[in-house]
């Protein structure tokens, strides 16, 4: 039993010893502070970026709610799933620190961000990318290059919807203010990007009829021809729906 409690006291004593020491080394310690510091900046990386999604998501809601208000007196609507689902990939191993790493960490990585950005896509019908064919191949050089030959599919209507939600919602979570369709610039982000959108002519069409459903008429950079819903080749069904947000259009704006 004695010979044992001398082990242990033994083994207790070069514990102690080999810790006063470590702590005492000017290298240890700052090895173990450079890693506490480097724990701490990823943990704020990690709950700036979840928060920012949380946030979006609460202002997807938000601008969902109002946006099947506006529009209830058509045939046009999101539904509460697509509002609870949206964006649910982001928190996928795939998307999640790539996108928080290039948002909040300091060591940006524009090519792991890249390929985090076409997994969302691929997986987010809401995104107008997602209806290009061949996205991947063209996703570097699409904004910089208009007339570019592209092979591009209608979006359903509510994924038109949620894009628009979508936009509005970033507008408030990243930007602190809502879109204003009372001003001429209240939504600087659709107004310099609604041209850029690269779309299929029909799609074109029905997000520019629900912005002017909505009143956002005046942020549009062209004014729109509604003539050309009789002269595309949509369906009657989907003329009738574009005929409802006519009518709201003339009360809206």
């Amino acid at each position: 039993m004695l010979q044992n409690k001398t082990k242990t006291d033994s083994y207790l004593f070069s514990c102690t010893i080999f810790l006063f020491f470590f702590c005492s080394s000017p290298h240890s310690s700052s090895f173990y502070i450079s890693k506490q510091k480097h724990t701490y900046e990823m943990l704020l990386v990690f709950f700036r970026y979840l928060f920012a999604v949380i946030y979006h998501k609460y202002c997807i809601i938000i601008a969902g709610i109002y946006v099947n208000r506006k529009l209830r007196s058509t045939s046009y609507y999101v539904s509460l799933s697509r509002l609870f689902l949206h964006d649910l990939s982001k928190f996928s191993s795939d998307e999640f620190w790539p996108y928080a790493q290039y948002f909040y960490g300091k060591d940006k990585n524009a090519e792991l961000f890249h390929r985090a950005w076409l997994h969302h896509v691929a997986h987010n019908d809401h995104h107008w990318e997602h209806f290009i064919v061949e996205y991947p191949s063209v996703s570097k050089i699409l904004w910089d290059n208009p007339q570019l030959k592209l092979t591009i599919h209608p979006m359903p209507d509510q994924a038109i919807i949620e894009m628009i939600v979508d936009i509005m919602a970033a507008d408030r979570s990243y930007n602190g203010r809502w879109p204003d369709p009372l001003k001429k610039d209240g939504w600087k982000w659709m107004t310099d990007n609604y041209e850029k959108y690269r779309l299929h002519s029909n799609t074109r069409i029905k997000l520019t009829a629900v912005l002017c459903a909505l009143g956002f008429e005046k942020i549009l950079p062209i004014d729109f021809d509604w003539n050309s819903i009789q002269y595309s080749d949509l369906t009657n069904e989907d003329k009738f729906k574009l005929f409802q947000l006519k009518q709201l259009a003339q009360i809206n704006n």
